[in-house]
């Protein structure tokens, strides 16, 4: 509405409605501040549940064994032998002698070329290639067996998931309870039941999204199925798998009504089919990572590794051999480009090139075979190297010989791997010993981070009567969290004779704070390590509190308070998502009344004007008669 300011009263009417709203507004900026600060405090939360999953995830990594124990090794001759350390299973000194390192075959032709562009006379191996398989879904594409020639690869069926789609949610807002939360689906034969989370939802896709996060609770559900709404506003739920191996039905459930979806027949997948030279081949499963072998009808196949789900499409795919007059450098490059056993190099003698083969494994084993069907029976090769297996050799009465394929002896001695890098003129020695350092690091860094949760806990919830109010001030779950992964890192285990963390060094401060004493747990780690991992790591399996270790029970305290669904971090961060909610709705509400009232105002003050302005002018006709009466 246009204001009209004193126009006859003089009066500055918006400025005075403009104070008055500032007056009606104060309810609604008390609002805002609460929904403000509830707003830093869920912000808060969400960063100390955070802080609390990465503890929770470098205790489970910790509390292997392997955690504690770890090697270091160390060789006297790194150019001769290097060595790595996976676990402490042993330690010690360990000597031995490399007497050979693997090779591979070599073989070099007799004749000699002047020029890299010299011809061979070699027809050179058939190639198989393929191109423009990726967008049909398909990776590692391989070929065997075929003719010379195009081959026909071509994907005449795209796969699909299993699809059930509801009719359309019926009714918005919907306020789910006890009487209405429930949805069973059954997923590749696998019954599952999931819950919705009580609470009203204002829109289709607010509710969509509970129904997502409920599938996303049940990890093994969330691993096979995914929920979408359409633009129809319709629920679909669909496996993750395509092809017909897979399958999705609602089977029942109290919140099928308020999902829009009904009990009823199974869907099943849609299989992909592949043609390779007009011989299908269908795909029931079309995951990533599932290997495939399409034949063809005749002598060839394609071997290929899925991408997930096919698409329909067509590949250019051909075997092809090189001419036989190619060049040497043609016949290279096709011999490194057909995938064989050995790969092919031109060779300067300094009197011309000369074409050498070498196979790409190692070992006793490793041939070449140079077959006249790839390189004719006028090109020749000599032996430069036969294949031969690595050796190492431990000395004594009875000297023992250790063989490889290849230049690495996984697991030569417990824990440790060895690799040879060049024969030995006499012993060699390679040490073995715990990584003392390596695992104090690790377990400071773990106390580090609890006490880095345990100070911010503290400042998010510190009561001071002289400052601000904290942004958690009050708040139980962070205090819960804060004790509880405290109490249960620190507390005694009854079956282990070092009893507690602080006997090797890890104790309460005053502040509530843990300090650690790296020296004293260096000592208790060379001196009693057994012992040591087991007041970290208990016994697999043991529920009984007294019997875990340090790191079990600290997983098991971070996992009661961040689980989705039910851990009292989850569900505080929900609790006050409903107030925000809920304040923002009465927020809402203040501003629609707010709007309504400065529009009355305005329309008051704006009458009032007019008035006055009628009175005004009477006034003054009134006036002009009596002045003509005198």
């Amino acid at each position: 509405m246009t204001n009209i300011d004193g126009l006859a009263s003089g009066l500055d009417s918006t400025t005075i409605i403009n104070q008055l709203m500032e007056i009606e507004r104060r309810p609604q900026v008390a609002l805002q501040e609460r929904r403000d600060q509830e707003q830093a405090g869920r912000a808060e939360l969400s960063a100390i549940r955070s802080d609390v999953t990465a503890i929770r995830n470098a205790a489970s990594d910790l509390r292997l064994t392997s955690g504690f124990d770890q090697l270091i090794a160390t060789s006297s001759n790194e150019n001769a032998v290097t060595v790595q350390a996976t676990s402490a299973e042993t330690t010690g000194t360990y000597s031995f002698e490399v007497t050979q390192v693997a090779t591979a075959a070599s073989v070099y032709s007799n004749e000699v070329f002047a020029s890299l562009d010299d011809a061979t006379g070699a027809a050179g191996p058939s190639v198989f290639n393929s191109t423009g398989h990726a967008p049909l879904g398909f990776n590692n594409v391989s070929g065997t067996g075929f003719a010379d020639g195009v081959i026909d690869f071509q994907v005449t069926q795209s796969s699909a998931p299993a699809l059930v789609q509801g009719a359309g949610i019926p009714t918005i807002p919907v306020t789910v309870d006890g009487t209405n939360d429930s949805i069973d689906i059954e997923v590749d034969g696998v019954q599952f039941s999931i819950t919705l989370a009580h609470e009203t939802y204002d829109t289709e896709q607010a509710l969509s999204d509970a129904l997502d996060t409920a599938i996303r609770g049940d990890s093994a559900l969330n691993a096979a199925v995914r929920s979408n709404l359409n633009g129809d506003n319709q629920i679909e739920l669909s496996t993750k798998g395509e092809g017909s191996d897979f399958s999705v039905s609602v089977t029942g459930g109290t919140a099928l009504g308020a999902l829009g979806l009904t009990a009823g027949a199974t869907a099943t997948g849609t299989d992909g089919i592949v043609e390779v030279n007009g011989t299908a081949t269908v795909i029931t499963d079309a995951t990533s990572g599932t290997a495939v072998t399409l034949p063809s009808g005749g002598p060839g196949e394609i071997s290929a590794t899925l991408t997930g789900g096919i698409r329909e499409g067509a590949a250019t795919t051909t075997q092809t051999t090189s001419a036989g007059s190619g060049s040497l450098r043609d016949l290279v490059a096709t011999i490194n480009n057909a995938d064989l056993d050995y790969t092919a190099n031109a060779i300067n003698t300094g009197s011309g090139f000369r074409l050498q083969l070498t196979a790409n494994q190692t070992g006793a084993e490793s041939t070449i075979n140079t077959d006249p069907a790839v390189f004719g029976t006028d090109l020749n090769f000599v032996v430069l190297s036969n294949g031969q297996d690595a050796e190492l050799t431990i000395d004594g009465e009875n000297p023992l010989t250790i063989t490889s394929t290849d230049n690495t002896f996984e697991d030569l001695f417990p824990g440790v791997t060895v690799t040879a890098v060049a024969p030995t003129d006499g012993p060699i020695s390679v040490t073995t010993e715990r990584d003392v350092e390596t695992v104090t690091e690790s377990v400071s860094a773990m106390v580090d981070s609890l006490n880095a949760l345990l100070q911010r806990v503290e400042n998010a919830t510190r009561n001071d009567p002289n400052g601000s109010r904290s942004v958690l001030q009050g708040n139980r779950s962070a205090r819960r969290v804060s004790d509880e992964l405290r109490n249960a890192f620190t507390a005694a285990m009854d079956n282990n004779p070092l009893t507690a963390v602080g006997v090797v060094g890890i104790e309460l401060s005053r502040d509530g704070t843990l300090t650690f004493d790296a020296d004293k747990f260096k000592d208790a780690l060379v001196s009693n390590p057994d012992d040591l991992a087991g007041l970290f790591a208990g016994p697999p399996g043991t529920t009984d509190p007294t019997e875990m270790g340090a790191l079990d029970r600290l997983v098991e305290a971070a996992e009661r308070a961040t689980a989705v669904g039910e851990g009292y971090l989850y569900t505080a961060g929900e609790s006050a998502d409903q107030r925000i909610d809920d304040y923002q709705r009465q927020i809402d509400a203040f501003e629609r009344r707010l709007e309504t009232r400065e529009s009355t105002l305005r329309r008051t003050y704006a009458n009032l004007e007019v008035a006055l302005g009628g009175l005004q002018q009477q006034s003054g006709n009134l006036a002009s008669q009596i002045a003509q009466l005198g």
